[in-house]
């Protein structure tokens, strides 16, 4: 009698036990997720912070362009960006740019690597010597590549995709 009792029990016990790992398993996943979400706002703010700080810029911060975006870069474009040399008739037209994100999104991450698409809009403001004051704003969108060093993000690659406009332009 005993015997059959516990073949009659042996589902419900099988049952309990398969229950208790999905429980388990379940806790992992979401602890995986919630960490790789965690991951996915460290990349995408990276880029977010990487895109807004190529993007605006003032003839007065022209000295100070370049070391506002060595700290979000590392590999081949940081060594590009420390070498580069802005145009000196930036100053001369009084070009202003200030760029606003409207989107980012994790197309793709590794432990190590990632890929973030940014849209972002640009306003742009200056000087033409015949025309006058200009001004127009174009939104951007851009993939940038990034990698984990040290547990931080930093941009190593971006692409501009397209740039449209995004409203109306003025002359002053």
């Amino acid at each position: 009698m005993s015997a059959v009792r516990a073949v009659r029990c042996l589902p419900f016990g099988l049952a309990g036990v398969l229950l208790i790992v999905a429980v388990v398993s379940s806790c992992r996943g979401v602890s995986r997720i919630a960490a790789g979400n965690d991951d996915r706002a460290s990349v995408a703010a990276a880029a977010a912070a990487f895109v807004a700080t190529v993007g605006t810029y003032r003839p007065e911060d022209v000295d100070s362009y370049v070391a506002r975006l060595a700290p979000l870069t590392t590999g081949d474009l940081r060594n590009a960006i420390a070498t580069a040399a802005l145009d000196p008739s930036v100053r001369g037209m009084r070009r202003v740019a200030g760029t606003r994100i409207e989107s980012v999104s994790v197309t793709s991450r590794s432990a190590s690597v990632a890929t973030a698409a940014v849209t972002a809009v640009q306003s742009r403001r200056w000087t033409d010597a015949h025309a006058g004051p200009q001004s127009e704003q174009v939104r951007q969108r851009t993939n940038c590549q990034l990698v984990r060093v040290d547990g931080r993000w930093f941009v190593t690659a971006i692409e501009l995709l397209s740039e449209e406009p995004a409203g109306p332009g003025t002359s002053d």
